[in-house]
């Protein structure tokens, strides 16, 4: 990796109906990486574009390039993913010889849900939002290059579940018919690890206590932490409107 780029840039297709896949996305990612990276969702109305297809970031997703200023090799994703290993590995794929890497070996119009640029790439330079508000060319064939500036990466990067035989260990596995967080999905093949993911994501897995207890901020009540504005100044009595939380935890504990 190039000295500029220790920081990998990773940009995520962002859709407000199912904010959770970002989010169970971004925490797999930040769980398995092995150096520091960025997670940027690509939020639509934020964005100097207007258009969208299925999902918000149908075409957001070619704006990558113009949002580094053209420099770097940064990643874009949909959010419908679960990295199951390092995504640092992908940087491997860094040349200055391909635009644009993908995986291959799969449909055409799945191919640009996994791009790894190299925005410095004179073919990239197209990529501005006027022309990606208003092109009528097929942006997710690549419709801007050749064959030979598209680069190849393998094909566990973007595993498409429900469609191919997937391994689970190692990769990207990719929803592509939706996350396991609907009724309908419920019983996708790597659902649990999906679903645990996502629990870990927007849930604690310490108490409060264990986190806060030894700071400035807690004070102790019949040896348990809580935090000061429960009780008075003098630390002496529970405040009337947090008597019955310190009861309920105290009564538990």
């Amino acid at each position: 990796m190039k000295q500029e780029e220790n920081l990998f840039r990773i940009f995520v297709g962002y859709d407000e109906r199912q904010a959770v896949s970002y989010t169970t996305l971004q925490h797999s990612i930040l769980e398995t990486a092995s150096r520091p990276v960025s997670v940027t969702p690509l939020i639509l109305e934020t964005l100097p574009i207007t258009r969208r297809g299925l999902t918000p970031f149908t075409f957001s997703r070619f704006l990558v390039p113009w949002l580094c200023h053209y420099e770097g090799h940064p990643l874009f994703m949909d959010a419908d993913m679960f990295l199951v290993s390092d995504i640092c590995e992908m940087t491997k794929y860094f040349d200055d010889d391909h635009a644009v890497s993908v995986v291959r070996s799969i449909a055409q119009f799945e191919q640009s849900s996994v791009m790894l640029f190299n925005n410095s790439h004179p073919k990239n330079q197209v990529l501005t939002p006027e022309f990606i508000q208003h092109t009528e060319d097929n942006l997710h064939g690549l419709c801007w290059l050749n064959d030979a500036e598209i680069g190849e990466m393998d094909g566990k990067w973007n595993q498409l579940v429900g469609y191919q035989a997937c391994q689970g260990v190692d990769g990207n596995l990719h929803f592509t018919m939706g996350v396991p967080a609907f009724p309908e999905t419920s019983t996708s093949e790597f659902g649990q690890i999906w679903t645990d993911c996502a629990r870990r994501a927007i849930g604690v897995t310490q108490s409060w206590g264990e986190i806060m207890g030894p700071s400035v901020h807690s004070v102790q009540i019949n040896g348990h932490y809580f935090p000061k504005y429960v009780a008075d100044e003098q630390h002496s009595e529970v405040r009337t409107e947090h008597a019955s939380l310190v009861s309920s935890i105290l009564g538990n504990a």
